[in-house]
């Protein structure tokens, strides 16, 4: 099955929509408990506007399978921009996909989904960096959807450092970069608590700020031994794709060398964010999502070892079966 999505074509893609709608329609079968939780005002208006209840509908089903294919399409478009990996092929989109669709919490359409859009664009805009004559715009941008990612997870300010990291690894640095990056961020809030106060909704604006600043920021993972098994099967290869780009680091061009470290530091971030989701880690995996989808990737991307990956590939897919129809 693999060898379909290491070549660039629309079937691929095809697939790929096919696959997503196919991982994520469990809950039609088996009902989910989980909840979407929107914390911050702008997605409480989204959530009533869209009239998305807590329960699971068909209409959270199309929207939350289309935002994660239309993710998928960027991140692979990402990878063939930047040339991320050594192949350009759809893989990074299909695992982006898997692992935005393990667990039944996330196959709703969640604030931390949608702000993952924004990280998305954030990530995509700083990768330009290296190439750029005029930084500050790109800098700009990148604070700007971090700022309009916020309006959705307040979370996800925990990314700011990694705008600075990426300037410094991508350019120079200059403390100039680091406050057009918060101004950036800092402008859709401004924007949108105008919306509010002209509405008469300035209260519940400031007290959802509140709740930003008094919420415990370190949460310990709970997770069993159980809702672990998808990712014993991605272990193996996370680890080897490592010492693969490693060891092959040298040998790629000095923007491909930046831009995976710049990955590697987003993949360090995207560990932090499942600690510090008060929802539970499952709710951020979108943030993990992206780096890891590069770095699994670039292990399966590969042809050496063929039906051990596929073996590893079918592991993966027969776990998440298992954890969303609760067999174990």
């Amino acid at each position: 099955m693999l060898s379909l999505f290491r070549i660039n074509s629309i079937f691929a893609f095809v697939c790929i929509l096919l696959f997503t709608l196919l991982l994520r329609i469990s809950p039609f079968f088996h009902p989910v408990t989980a909840i979407a939780t929107p914390n911050t005002p702008l997605a409480q208006y989204f959530y009533y506007w869209f009239d998305l209840s807590a329960q699971f509908s068909f209409t959270q089903y199309i929207l939350a399978s289309l935002l994660v294919f239309l993710q998928a399409l960027l991140v692979h478009f990402m990878a063939s921009t930047h040339t991320v990996l050594f192949k350009n092929s759809p893989m990074p989109a299909l695992f982006f996909v898997i692992i935005n669709s393990i667990y039944p919490e996330q196959l709703f359409l969640s604030p931390q989904l949608i702000a993952n859009t924004f990280l998305l664009f954030m990530l995509f805009r700083l990768f330009y960096l290296y190439e750029s004559e005029s930084p500050i715009l790109l800098v700009f941008d990148a604070g700007l959807f971090l700022g309009f990612g916020l309006q959705f997870s307040y979370d996800v300010w925990i990314y700011l450092p990694f705008i600075l990291t990426s300037i410094i690894t991508l350019t120079s640095f200059s403390v100039r970069y680091l406050l057009i990056a918060i101004i950036g961020m800092l402008l859709p809030a401004y924007f949108v608590g105008i919306l509010f106060y002209l509405t008469d909704q300035f209260g519940s604006f400031l007290q959802s700020f509140q709740y930003s600043i008094q919420k415990n920021y370190f949460n310990p993972l709970q997770i069993g031994a159980k809702q672990m098994l998808p990712f014993t099967f991605m272990l193996i290869p996370l680890i080897r794709s490592i010492f693969n780009m490693q060891s092959n680091y040298f040998r790629n061009k000095v923007k491909t060398r930046r831009v995976q470290l710049s990955i590697g530091v987003l993949f360090l971030f995207g560990l932090l964010s499942l600690v510090v989701e008060n929802e539970g880690f499952k709710y951020a995996l979108p943030f993990l999502a992206t780096p890891l989808s590069f770095l699994l990737a670039n292990y399966f991307n590969s042809e050496k070892r063929f039906w051990f990956k596929e073996l590893l590939f079918y592991g993966i897919l027969v776990s998440i079966a298992l954890i969303q129809f609760s067999v174990i």
